[in-house]
């Protein structure tokens, strides 16, 4: 059974799992700095995660730094992108420029490591969204073989990260199609703000050095010189009681979901706490392992830190799909309130006697005063062109629930309206202006 196997790719490979320097040179200089630093310590974390994805049965899934250029972003991706390898130009890090199709390669080539992929504003609008759905979900496309026979499908577990001045979901609104992210989209890619509030962009802490360029340089050149041995670490550490060191695992996740649960908070944002669950459970893994100079605890502060950065960035803990309801519709009052709505005839103008007398173009509905509010009706086909690639009944509860739309007599969002020019009284929805004041 000695045999000699030898791998012929169609093309040559680029190994990005290479070693250089040492692990206590890199652990001096790159993981110790770290410290303080809850970008660059979750990044670090989640470097580790990707061998527990399967033993855990957690699904893949991405954390993406948004923010302005030179606030560190891609600095967070090559210090967790060292723990794997490094060499090269930029280092063990890769970029969105491609195809969905080159991804599949690229993603099934880091199944259960590290997928690193900056500047998410190079890939094709047209295709971000797939794409988001792809790396999480592990599987590419379906394809037919030269005789029309189905092929098999690449597979694999990632978990990844990736940086860029934009997230995800204003790539999407970049297709001319006027496609939104969904829901499912931004859970699978959690977006962090990339700068951590104290004036240093990713940074909070500096150790001594006189300036966050003069920090991000340093680690530039520690991880060039130093990379790929603190995986190797980890992974021989785990194998040496796989069992144990899982079931460990298993705990720390546990605990993390335990201390930041929110109460109330929708299952969206459950998934996205089991997702940095994961990382701090893998950062402090790592550091009971020997393998990160932290503390006990760095990994899980570091975790909830960046998990309630990204509640602030989101807007609340609701489901993804109310919130957009809110705001297709506050969207759209705000932009066409005053020049779309025709004042019902006889309906005095906030403040004044008399009705105003003007020619709506393209109306959408109309408008009246009611107890020193505007109210306004929307008929059914045009509530369908609001709610354009949402479900408009959804959008009519969600607004009901917060008490800015009418209910008729049965509880239903459609109330009857005598309105000019229609002889009946008929459907229509009606929307109170204090969506335009709530929070």
């Amino acid at each position: 059974m000695n045999e000699r196997v030898i791998f012929q790719s169609a093309v040559p490979l680029d190994n990005p799992y290479r070693c250089a320097g040492t692990l206590q040179t890199w652990q001096a200089e790159v993981g110790k700095n770290a410290v303080g630093n809850s970008r660059l310590m979750l990044a670090l974390s989640a470097a580790f995660a990707g061998p527990l994805l399967q033993p855990l049965s957690v699904e893949g899934g991405g954390f993406h730094f948004r923010g302005g250029s030179s606030t560190g972003k891609t600095t967070a991706l090559q210090v967790a992108g060292s723990v794997w390898g490094g060499g090269g130009i930029n280092g063990y890090v890769g970029t969105w420029r491609a195809t969905s199709n080159g991804l599949e390669g690229i993603a099934a080539l880091h199944c259960d490591t590290l997928l690193c992929l900056d500047e998410i504003g190079q890939i094709d609008a047209r295709e971000a969204g797939q794409v988001a759905y792809m790396l999480s979900n592990g599987r590419g496309k379906s394809r037919a073989g030269r005789g029309g026979e189905a092929r098999k499908s690449s597979e694999w577990r990632v978990l990844f990260l990736s940086s860029g001045e934009i997230s995800l979901a204003q790539k999407i609104a970049e297709d001319t199609r006027n496609r939104r992210a969904m829901a499912g989209q931004e859970v699978r890619i959690v977006d962090v703000t990339a700068d951590a509030g104290a004036g240093m962009g990713i940074f909070e802490v500096l150790h001594g050095f006189p300036g966050p360029d003069a920090f991000a340089r340093h680690f530039k050149a520690a991880i060039s010189k130093n990379y790929g041995h603190a995986s190797i670490a980890f992974l021989t550490k785990l194998v040496e009681a796989p069992t144990k060191n899982v079931e460990r695992a298993a705990v720390l996740m546990k605990a993390f979901q335990e201390q930041n649960t929110v109460s109330g908070a929708d299952g969206q944002v459950s998934r996205v706490l089991a997702r940095f669950a994961l990382a701090a459970a893998a950062g402090e893994l790592a550091l009971e392992f020997g393998i990160l100079p932290w503390a006990s605890g760095n990994a899980f502060d570091a975790a909830r830190k960046c998990f309630r950065a990204w509640i602030d960035g989101r807007g609340g803990t609701e489901a993804a799909e109310d919130r957009d309801a809110l705001t297709t519709v506050r969207r759209f009052l705000e932009a066409h309130g005053s020049s779309r709505f025709e004042l019902i005839h006889g309906e005095a103008h906030a403040g004044t006697e008399q009705a105003i007398d003007s020619r709506i173009i393209n109306r959408a509905g109309f408008v009246r005063h009611q107890d020193g509010e505007r109210e306004y009706i929307f008929l059914p086909e045009t509530w369908k062109d609001v709610c354009a690639g949402m479900d408009p009944g959804r959008v009519a509860k969600v607004l009901v629930e917060r008490g800015f739309m009418l209910t008729g007599g049965d509880g239903k969002p459609q109330v009857k309206q005598r309105l000019p020019g229609i002889a009946k009284p008929a459907r229509c929805y009606v929307v109170s202006s204090s969506i335009l004041a709530d929070d």
